[in-house]
C-alpha cells in the first residue's frame, strides 16, 4: 500500500483519543508509524540557542539538546524526514523521523501533511508553553536591543516597544490561527453534507472527528488569545447593527457536530426579530463559550433552551440547560480565570466564562448565573440595544 493510501486509512487515529502531555508519545507516534515507517521519531522544541528534545519513541537514543548546527549535521540526509511545527509562520518545534532506508518523494509529501496534523496536536497539548516560548523569544530579542541603551528614558521606550510587538504578535497569531481552523471546520462540514460525493460510514466518522477536533482547538485558541487582548487592554469594540437570532444561529451551526454527537436538543426562541448595535464577532464569542460549555456538561439526550427578548433599552438573552449544574460555592468563582469546575471531564483552558464576562462588560452589560447541582444551569445576559 502506498504512502497516500496509508495516510487516508490511518490519519483518523490521531483524533480517536484524548491527547495530553502524559500520553502524547504513546498515542501519536504509533499512529504515525502506521502511515510512515521509522526507526526514530522525535520532536525537538526550538529555544533561543538550541533545540531541546521534548518527545521521542522509547527506543530512540538521542541527545537532550542540540545546537542548530549539530541538528543539521545529524538529521540533514535522505534517511531522515524533518518538518517544522509552526504557529503559521512561527516555527516552535521540529518533527523528525528516521529510517534505515531512504524516503521517497511521495513519503516526504505525506510527511508534510502528517506534520500539520501533529503540529495542531502539539499546540493543543502544549499551547501555553508554545505561546510562552514565543513571547520569551520576543522579550529576549528586545532585551538584547535594549542593552545598548544608556538612559532610563531609552529603556522605557524599549519596554513600550516590546509590549507593542507582543500585542501585534498575538493579534496576528489570532488571525492566522482562526482563519485556517475555520476553513478546516467549513470544508469538513461540506464533506459531511456529501455535496462532493457519498461517504462510507468510516469516512463519515473521520470527517466528524476532524470537525470536532477543529471546533475544540478553535475554542481553546480563541480563549487564550482573547484573554491576552483583554489583559493588555487592546480589545476594542466594532459595533454594527445586526439580528441577535442570526448571530446565535451561526454559533449553533458551528457547534452542531458537538451537540449532534450527544443527541442534545437545542431550541432557539425569540419573540420577534431583535436588532442590536454591538460587536458581532465578540458577542458571537460570548455565545460560543457559554453554549459550548452547556454542551460539555449536558448529558446525552439532554436539552438546551436559548431565548432572547427585547426589554425596552436592553436585550435579554437566556441560555438554559438541564446538565449537571453548579454548586453555590462554585458559582462564586465560575467567572474567574483558569477556574475549571470539572477539570477531569473535558479539556478546557478555564478562560471561556472569564472572557464572556469581560466582553459583556465592554458592552456595558451584565451576565449572571442561576444553577443548582443536578438541575442544570441558566446564564442570563443583559446588553444595551445601542
Amino acid at each position: 500500500m502506498d504512502a497516500y493510501k496509508q495516510f487516508a486509512l490511518y490519519c483518523g487515529e490521531f483524533f480517536e483519543k484524548t491527547i495530553d502531555s502524559e500520553n502524547f508519545e504513546a498515542v501519536v507516534f504509533p499512529a504515525l508509524q502506521k502511515i510512515l515507517p521509522y526507526d526514530t521519531a522525535c520532536i525537538f522544541f526550538i529555544n533561543q540557542d538550541n533545540l531541546r528534545l521534548k518527545y521521542k519513541i522509547k527506543k530512540a537514543v538521542l541527545p537532550e539538546e542540540l545546537t542548530p548546527e549539530e541538528f543539521m549535521v545529524k538529521f540533514n540526509n535522505s534517511k531522515y524526514l524533518v518538518s517544522d511545527l509552526k504557529i503559521e509562520n512561527y516555527p516552535y518545534a521540529k518533527l523528525v523521523i528516521g529510517n534505515s532506508r531512504e524516503y521517497s518523494e511521495e513519503e516526504a509529501l505525506v510527511f508534510k501533511s502528517v506534520s500539520r496534523i501533529i503540529s495542531g496536536l502539539v499546540k493543543d497539548t502544549e499551547i501555553s508553553s508554545v505561546l510562552k516560548m514565543q513571547v520569551e523569544l520576543l522579550q529576549t530579542g528586545m532585551y538584547e536591543l535594549s542593552k545598548a541603551n544608556k538612559t532610563i528614558r531609552e529603556q522605557n521606550k524599549k519596554i513600550a516597544q516590546t509590549n507593542k510587538v507582543k500585542s501585534e504578535f498575538f493579534a496576528n497569531t489570532s488571525h492566522q490561527l482562526r482563519s485556517p481552523l475555520n476553513s478546516i471546520i467549513g470544508y469538513a462540514d461540506l464533506l459531511s453534507s456529501e455535496f462532493s460525493g457519498n461517504l462510507n460510514e468510516k469516512q463519515k466518522t473521520y470527517v466528524n472527528d476532524i470537525k470536532i477536533a477543529g471546533i475544540n482547538l478553535l475554542e481553546m485558541v480563541n480563549e487564550i488569545l482573547d484573554m491576552t487582548k483583554l489583559e493588555s487592554g487592546s480589545m476594542q469594540l466594532y459595533k454594527t447593527n445586526f439580528s441577535i437570532k442570526n448571530n446565535i444561529t451561526e454559533v449553533l451551526n458551528i457547534l452542531y457536530p458537538l451537540y449532534k454527537e450527544k443527541n442534545i436538543t437545542v431550541t432557539l426562541n425569540t419573540d420577534r426579530p431583535i436588532e442590536i448595535s454591538a460587536d458581532y464577532q465578540k458577542l458571537q464569542q460570548v455565545f460560543f463559550n457559554i453554549i459550548s460549555n452547556a454542551i460539555k456538561f449536558t448529558p446525552e439526550n439532554g436539552l438546551i433552551e436559548i431565548s432572547a427578548e427585547n426589554n425596552g433599552k436592553y436585550i435579554k438573552i437566556s441560555i438554559k440547560d438541564n446538565g449537571i449544574g453548579i454548586s453555590e460555592e462554585n458559582q462564586k468563582k465560575i467567572f474567574k480565570k483558569f477556574v475549571q469546575i470539572n477539570p477531569t471531564s473535558t479539556a478546557s483552558t478555564g478562560l471561556g466564562l472569564t472572557i464572556a464576562k469581560e466582553i459583556i462588560k465592554l458592552h456595558s452589560g451584565k451576565i449572571s448565573l442561576k444553577s443548582s447541582p443536578g438541575k442544570g444551569s441558566e446564564f442570563m445576559i443583559s446588553i444595551p440595544k445601542s
